[in-house]
């Protein structure tokens, strides 16, 4: 029973911070004070410890030695590629995901409406959610746990959680062109169509990360062994 309840305390940490990365209270680069989450929290400091462990091991955190744990920030260079995988993988997620939701469309058409009814309200908190419920459908329904799990490790990636606090809202709400396009062909039952939409999907989402200030990266070491 202790176990099971400790293992419910890690993942409340891990929650409560991940939740504040998406939110922009806590931004690249910012350290992460035991202190002050074992308090707020109410949680030891060995579960706490091992939710930074787990969020480190996902990306979302750094550590360094003897300067503690930090929001993870990452280089022009380690965006491209974690989206070059992210596309990739969410692709295949569509295609194997696609014969089933074109069986029974009902939950993405739902979520599809839930997108639209709050780009037009201009409501970003819930289409956030509704965006993060529209990727996990398809990876959840794609019966691939090794491919949900390696999703759902890139879907917390720092970039894909804040990009859209830090870039200009209005082309975020315009992103969801992008999923209208995708539930369409899933309704036709056209697979490439598909796929191609969630590619164009994941690869405007780099794009516009890629066009945030040099600030918001990590920079890259130029340093040279001859």
């Amino acid at each position: 029973m202790e176990e099971t309840d400790s293992r419910s305390t890690v993942e409340i940490v891990a929650t409560a911070v991940t939740e504040a990365v998406r939110t922009g209270r806590l931004v690249p680069g910012q350290r992460l004070t035991e202190s002050d989450f074992t308090s707020r929290l109410g949680v030891s400091r060995s579960s706490l410890r091992e939710a930074f462990r787990r969020l480190t091991a996902d990306g979302l955190l750094s550590a360094e030695p003897h300067r503690g744990v930090a929001v993870r920030q990452l280089s022009r260079p380690e965006v491209d590629n974690l989206f070059q995988v992210r596309g990739a993988l969410e692709a295949l997620a569509v295609k194997l995901a696609l014969p089933a939701l074109h069986r029974a469309p009902a939950s993405l058409i739902d979520i599809q409406h839930g997108l639209d009814t709050a780009a037009e309200a201009g409501d970003m908190n819930r289409f956030s959610e509704l965006n993060a419920r529209f990727h996990r459908l398809f990876r959840e329904t794609a019966n691939n746990p090794l491919l949900n799990e390696t999703l759902t490790r890139l879907s917390n990636s720092l970039y894909w959680l804040q990009f859209r606090i830090l870039v200009d809202r209005q082309q975020v709400f315009e992103t969801n062109r992008q999923h209208q396009r995708l539930t369409e062909c899933v309704k036709a039952n056209d697979a490439s169509g598909a796929e191609a939409a969630m590619l164009g999907h994941i690869e405007n989402a780099r794009t516009l990360i890629q066009s945030l200030p040099d600030d918001h990266f990590a920079q890259v070491s130029t340093t040279r062994t001859d």
